[in-house]
C-alpha cells in the first residue's frame, strides 16, 4: 500500500468520525445539560419589595436541569446562568 493511499485512508477515517461526532451533537449537548451542575435556569417564582414594576427582588426561584434553586435578588433575571451547588 502507498504513502499517499494510506494518507487518504487516514483523512478519510477521520472525515467519518467527524461526520458522526456532528450528527450526535444534540444527544451530547442534552447529556451534558443534565449532568452538569451549572446551567441555564428560568425563573419560576419570585417575591418583590414595593412595586415589581422596578425589578427589586427579594428572593428568587429557578428551574433547571437539576430541580429548583433558590436566588436572593436585588436583581433576578428571567433566565441566569446558575451553579445549582451553590446558588448563583
Amino acid at each position: 500500500m502507498s504513502t499517499k493511499h494510506q494518507t487518504l485512508s487516514v483523512i478519510g477515517g477521520l472525515a467519518r468520525l467527524l461526520s458522526h461526532a456532528v450528527r450526535g451533537w444534540p444527544l451530547l449537548l442534552l447529556v451534558v445539560f443534565f449532568l452538569s451542575s451549572e446551567g441555564p435556569h428560568l425563573r419560576v417564582s419570585w417575591t418583590c419589595s414595593g412595586s415589581c414594576d422596578r425589578n427589586y427582588y427579594i428572593h428568587c426561584t429557578y428551574l433547571g436541569s437539576r430541580g429548583f434553586v433558590p436566588a436572593l435578588g436585588p436583581v433576578c433575571p428571567l433566565v441566569a446562568w446558575i451553579d445549582s451547588r451553590g446558588g448563583e
